[in-house]
């Protein structure tokens, strides 16, 4: 039994349940006939009657305790899927789609009508892995979309604008660290509307193209403006990481032509694109770069 296979019995036995119902041969075809020793085989067709869908039903009923005429398809957690069968691999998503990593400057994390505390004095913690369906409620008023992951466990040394010192800050996460993007998009597709959404990400043209592909992303968080020449001709910035993004500067410059971002937005990208060079968030934090709120768009 696969995904595909139940999708295939379902679509089977919800169509025309007391007729005889005709399918072209197929490989998950032939599998689910030999599989349940139903159906027949008819001119390279296979065929299953109303009697082959009433068997076909109460087997996976009796398998998987789940009626495929009721249920359409198999639930979509590994949790959920164990409810029913003792292989949790048949859900569609694996074990870890649906973590994020959140943190806050301030240590306390406002969410589902509760105070968390994180931080402590004896282990600097990156937050707390967590399932992003179970937030129900964010009581903060911004929420900081962090690019990189090991800034998450700095959040509260930076040098950040008073405002947001009690953010939610959210890793957008990665494929190896368990915290996923699309469980990031999830969230910020839940609660962006009503919340600040602030992006702080390298001063590269990845970062900026991150900053403007988040959905409701109104601010940029990252050097003072009288800083950015500086930071970008300083002996750590990178010239190397720079050049590795072609396409992400071709995709700002684009953005730039549209008159849609503020003014000092499309400076940073001129002088991106005039500099050649990047400056990291981790380098911001070893250096103890003061940040500020930049407006991304008009």
């Amino acid at each position: 039994m696969n995904r595909k296979m139940y999708q295939w019995i379902s679509e089977l036995v919800r169509h025309q349940p007391e007729q005889t119902t005709e399918r072209a041969w197929s490989e998950i075809g032939r599998a689910v006939r030999e599989r349940y020793q139903c159906g027949t085989v008819r001119n390279n067709k296979l065929h299953f009657t109303s009697q082959d869908k009433f068997a076909l039903r109460s087997e996976i009923k009796k398998e998987l305790g789940i009626d495929p005429f009721e249920t359409y398809q198999l639930p979509d957690s590994r949790l959920q899927i164990a409810e029913y069968h003792d292989n949790e691999k048949l859900a569609k998503n694996p074990a870890s789609h649906n973590h994020v990593l959140v943190n806050s400057p301030s240590g306390i994390l406002n969410l589902n009508g509760r105070n968390i505390q994180l931080h402590t004095d004896v282990v600097p913690a990156a937050g707390m892995l967590c399932l992003s369906s179970e937030i129900k409620h964010i009581d903060h008023s911004a929420i900081v979309v962090v690019e990189n992951l090991s800034i998450m466990a700095l959040c509260n040394m930076l040098k950040i604008p008073a405002q947001i010192n009690s953010a939610l800050w959210i890793y957008r996460g990665d494929h190896k660290s368990g915290a996923k993007i699309d469980a990031c998009h999830a969230l910020l597709n839940r609660f962006g509307n009503d919340k600040e959404i602030i992006v702080f990400s390298d001063m590269d043209p990845k970062g900026l193209e991150i900053a403007l592909t988040i959905d409701n992303a109104r601010y940029w968080l990252g050097p003072e403006p009288n800083a950015w020449r500086n930071c970008l001709n300083s002996k750590v910035a990178s010239r190397s990481g720079y050049d590795s993004q072609g396409v992400a500067m071709n995709y700002l410059l684009k953005q730039q032509e549209t008159g849609s971002l503020s003014d000092p937005f499309k400076e940073l990208i001129s002088l991106l694109n005039t500099e050649r060079s990047s400056y990291r968030q981790e380098h911001m934090s070893a250096h103890n770069i003061p940040l500020t709120l930049l407006a991304i768009k008009l």
